[in-house]
């Protein structure tokens, strides 16, 4: 068997097919809150994805070709977002923390907008990948300001 014969069977053979039921990213949660570890909080309006990706450790990428490399798993991701190095953000939704609370009249200046843990009407950023949160506490802010003490303070941007 000639070397370009055998390097190719070795690249197929570790190459692993991304076709078949495949389990979503985000259902792989923390145990003690069920936060997704892998996918980020997002509000509405995030891009469909629909798609297989190969993660190494916690990076995923898009599946080349319909394969993972051997060292890779495959995932499915409903929503999320290619970056330019082909990396993959893959997102769960989130509701508007201005839709299920009162919140104070915004401002003008530059908000912060990000996701945000709210437990018993306090409010602080959500770490991707920590376990500093239930999901169910988990909002988008829009349209809010960080306060000295590390916690959020979410406004109504209207």
């Amino acid at each position: 068997m000639s070397i370009t014969t055998q390097l190719l069977l070795t690249v197929f053979a570790t190459l692993t097919p991304t076709t078949g039921e495949l389990r979503d990213l985000c259902d792989i949660v923390h145990t003690d809150t069920s936060k997704p570890i892998y996918c980020e909080p997002h509000h509405e309006g995030a891009s469909r994805y629909d798609g297989t990706v190969c993660c190494d450790g916690r990076t995923c990428f898009e599946a080349r070709e319909g394969y993972c490399l051997a060292d890779e798993t495959p995932f499915y991701c409903e929503l999320g977002e290619v970056g330019a190095s082909g990396k993959v953000s893959c997102f769960f939704e989130v509701p508007d923390y201005c839709d299920m609370f009162p919140c104070a009249p915004g401002f003008n200046s530059q908000p912060l907008e990000e996701a945000m843990c709210c437990n018993q009407g306090i409010c602080w950023p959500t770490v991707t990948g920590s376990s500093d949160c239930e999901p169910q506490d988990i909002y988008w802010c829009s349209s809010g300001v960080s306060n000295a003490d590390g916690t959020v303070t979410c406004l109504d941007d209207e």
